[in-house]
């Protein structure tokens, strides 16, 4: 299937919103400029193949001579020039409208021996320099008129302008290149007046402003509905009220394994980065056959909290949405550049990309979306990993900061200052020793018996029971047993 009807299908059968499809880059309308500006080099003799060939001697040329005090002129140049001016007989309305419309003035420049019009170039066809020869002739060669790029721009568009009839104009070394002597005397930079090359450009930067506007759109609304989603989360899960306590553990666990099936991108180092729309998608499925799984999709005591989830779900799926437009749109535009390369031989595809401002394609949005998932909704709800002792393995209780800011369990401390550890098991500086009552961090404490009352409370009867038995010995297992 050719991608011009895979890409319609898709934008008409991915669900995506009608007004993101009237957005969408117009491929087939495209295509059709394209069509319009071969047959206008097909015309003056400038083939794909001639083109290409005369590209890939320039690109040799270019090559060897670019460490030369005196390099070979260039013989051929595809020059892509955006246009920010405006005209100033619109009125301000329409002036404000046409600012906001980017507009292309590509330049097809050949460079012609001053003194008889001959195209420098010797591997264009003897036709095609025959023709661009005739029509340098028909313009007086030998009596140019040095003029700024714009002047002769507009010269071919005043009736009754002299050399206004002709197919090709002269332009001023300030403009496009300088006045330069070859040993056959002064050479200049002649432009081939192209028209739908311009329309192709114009209307292909205009549909990337207009997607790019849609994105940002669609990112404010995103934004918007993640902080109302985290201030109905923070209600449904306070820790202060009892009636929240079965619905704290269940968001608990829904963001637990959110954040362990990496959706959007991954910090890993097999798996690091941003993910595709593909690769994001299969996650996201992944994600939610595990609230399957475990059933953290029903019974919640309050509706609210059915409601969040399905709001969480619902917001990631839309990010999923937008990743995939922006991706699709993203591949016609590198599709339809290949193809204006391929049937012009202009070479613009990594020219033109360069030329216009492509945020619409940024994977930052979705990497800036997930943060504020991870800042606004993830944070509403403590995960126990964030505050496990790096050497127990479980929730720190009575937890000691020491000098170095690293946390641990009052027991782990007590054991490695017991055996005389002195480096800090994460950093190995040297504050284990100096650790005392001072270090212990009393509003942690607070903070992790406020969140995690269960797992505080298990921890505490682990560590009253090994401190028995570091008082009475082993003896004391067994005593504990039989009572």
């Amino acid at each position: 299937m050719k991608f011009g009807h895979a890409y319609q299908e898709r934008l008409l059968k991915d669900g995506f919103p009608p007004e993101w499809v009237e957005s969408a880059i117009s491929y087939r309308k495209l295509k059709k400029c394209i069509r319009k500006v071969e047959n206008e080099l097909a015309s003056l003799g400038l083939d794909p193949k001639t083109l290409a060939s005369v590209l890939r001697h320039v690109e040799k040329t270019n090559a060897e001579a670019a460490d030369a005090e005196d390099p070979e002129d260039k013989p051929f140049e595809y020059v892509l020039a955006k246009s920010e001016d405006v005209s100033t007989d619109e009125s301000s309305e329409d002036v404000s409208s046409l600012a906001q419309r980017p507009t292309f003035h590509p330049k097809l420049l050949f460079t012609v021996d001053e003194g008889t019009g001959e195209p420098l170039n010797a591997r264009l066809a003897p036709e095609t320099r025959e023709k661009l020869h005739q029509m340098a002739l028909l313009q007086g060669i030998s009596n140019i008129r040095i003029t700024e790029l714009s002047d002769f721009e507009n010269m071919t568009a005043r009736p009754g302008t002299p050399h206004s009839s002709a197919g090709i104009s002269f332009s001023d070394s300030s403009t496009v290149s300088t006045e330069r002597r070859r040993s056959s005397g002064a050479v200049r930079m002649i432009k081939v007046p192209l028209t739908s090359d311009s329309e192709f450009f114009t209307m292909l930067s205009t549909e990337l402003s207009g997607l790019a506007a849609l994105q940002a759109q669609e990112e404010q609304k995103l934004h918007a509905d993640i902080t109302e989603l985290s201030k109905a989360i923070a209600q449904v899960t306070a820790p202060n009220r009892r009636a929240n306590k079965h619905d704290l553990v269940k968001w608990r666990k829904i963001f637990q394994l959110y954040v362990e099936s990496r959706i959007f991108f991954a910090t890993t180092e097999r798996d690091h980065g941003t993910h595709n729309a593909t690769r994001a998608e299969e996650n996201f499925r992944n994600f939610s056959r595990l609230l399957e799984k475990h059933d953290l999709t029903n019974h919640f005591k309050k509706k609210e909290s059915l409601d969040a989830l399905n709001k969480f779900l619902e917001i990631n799926t839309e990010l999923l949405q937008t990743l995939r437009f922006q991706e699709i749109n993203y591949i016609a535009m590198t599709k339809i550049l290949k193809k204006f390369d391929k049937r012009t031989a202009l070479g613009v595809k990594t020219t033109f990309p360069k030329a216009v401002e492509i945020p619409v394609f940024s994977r930052d949005v979705a990497k800036a979306i997930c943060f504020q998932v991870s800042q606004d909704i993830l944070t509403t709800v403590p995960l126990l990993d964030d505050y496990l002792c790096p050497i127990c393995f479980n929730i720190v209780w009575r937890p000691v900061k020491l000098r170095c800011q690293h946390v641990f369990c009052i027991r782990c401390l007590i054991v490695m200052q017991r055996d005389r550890k002195d480096h800090c098991p994460l950093c190995r500086e040297k504050v284990v020793m100096e650790a005392n009552e001072e270090h212990l961090d009393d509003d942690l404490a607070k903070y992790l018996a406020k969140w995690f009352p269960d797992e505080v409370k298990v921890k505490q009867k682990e560590n009253e029971f090994l401190a028995g038995v570091d008082e009475y010995g082993e003896a004391y297992k067994a005593k504990c047993a039989v009572m």
